[in-house]
């Protein structure tokens, strides 16, 4: 079984990375086989709407994102992670959920293999979990539309690394993902 985490955070060690980082020493614990990919030090341009994907298998693009969906077709599960930054995700993480347009073919149907299971985690400052629920709710279509189960998401609130609650709650979610692949 193999489990990826990808982080779209601009901050190496921020809250996103430290929780993504958790979930994945979790899973490797129990024997899954883990990669972690930092989507903000990757070279991932962003979508330039020619549709070059619609009529052939890939992107016309040829940079990182390659080697991130070739990780996503061979992983079981994958955990995504964010920071929510001015009521959503990264500018790194919404140019790398740009791109898997590249993923669907002209009918809009999923070019990476069914039964994966998704995860998401993201973190925040604002103290309401919920605060930015109905902005994060499109990602969710996102994995449906790609064919992904989605088994849950984890909102984080403040500095993980000084609220053990926090990494409690990613890797509860964690164990979640496990459990189904």
């Amino acid at each position: 079984m193999k489990i990826i985490g990808l982080t779209a955070s601009p901050r190496a060690a921020g809250n996103t990375v430290t929780l993504v980082t958790k979930m994945l020493e979790d899973a490797a614990s129990k024997g899954a086989e883990t990669k972690q990919m930092d989507l903000a030090k990757l070279d991932i341009k962003p979508c330039k709407g020619c549709n070059y994907c619609k009529s052939h298998e890939d992107c016309v693009q040829k940079d990182d994102f390659a080697k991130v969906i070739s990780e996503m077709k061979s992983a079981d599960g994958i955990i995504l992670g964010s920071p929510v930054y001015f009521f959503d995700i990264t500018a790194q993480e919404k140019t790398f959920v740009d791109r898997l347009y590249s993923c669907v073919d002209a009918q809009f149907k999923s070019r990476i293999p069914s039964g994966k299971k998704i995860a998401f985690i993201y973190s925040q400052n604002t103290p309401n979990r919920a605060a930015f629920e109905q902005n994060l709710a499109k990602y969710d279509q996102v994995a449906g539309m790609l064919g992904f189960q989605n088994v849950g998401k984890f909102v984080s609130v403040g500095d993980v690394k000084a609220n053990p609650v926090e990494i409690e709650g990613a890797v509860a979610l964690e164990k979640k993902l496990f459990d189904t692949l």
